[in-house]
């Protein structure tokens, strides 16, 4: 095997640092992924019907969003997945800090990424964009991969606007301005 090929398989493969702040924080996002995605469809059937219905009046779209069954959670790992590596991004400091209420690193960083988690969310529903995409994947089922990729795009562009940052496959996460 040529050593460069093997050099770059083994890069993404091995932990330097085993105790990086970084794998601790991606292991807590994968640990509560449907866990929060779950909450997630919960509450955008909540936060429509509150929003756009506070009379609680009974027409064709708020019966379609009270019986919706939303079951393929894998369709809404694009978008968790985004909004976790700006999380690392923002918060990715590698240093551990030490707690000295002997509390572990992964239990601290499990509650600070389920509340930012949910407050993002909470801040992006107030947005027509986000609320309108994560309702055809949830409740309206689009499921054709076309309809998936062209509402996967509008939410990675109206993520990035928020946040004000730019997503690049190889290149990382940079700011708007400097992209």
């Amino acid at each position: 095997m040529n050593r460069t090929l093997f050099f770059e398989e083994a890069k993404h493969s091995i932990k330097w640092f085993p105790t990086d702040k970084n794998y601790i924080l991606k292991e807590v996002q994968l640990s509560t992924r449907d866990t929060l995605l779950l909450w997630m469809v919960d509450y955008t059937k909540n936060y429509y019907q509150l929003a756009h219905n506070p009379l609680g009046l009974i027409d064709d779209t708020i019966s379609t969003v009270k019986t919706s069954r939303f079951n393929n959670i894998s369709l809404l790992y694009p978008i968790y997945d985004r909004l976790t590596a700006i999380y690392r991004h923002l918060h990715g400091e590698v240093q551990l800090e030490f707690l000295f209420n002997g509390d572990e690193h992964f239990d601290k960083y499990l509650e600070e990424w389920d509340i930012g988690y949910k407050e993002w969310i909470s801040n992006l529903f107030g947005h027509k964009v986000f609320l309108r995409a994560i309702m055809e994947i949830t409740i309206f089922n689009a499921e054709s991969e076309h309809q998936l990729l062209l509402i996967n795009n509008r939410l990675q562009s109206h993520v990035e606007h928020y946040f004000n940052l730019k997503i690049y496959r190889y290149k990382g996460i940079l700011d708007a301005k400097m992209a």
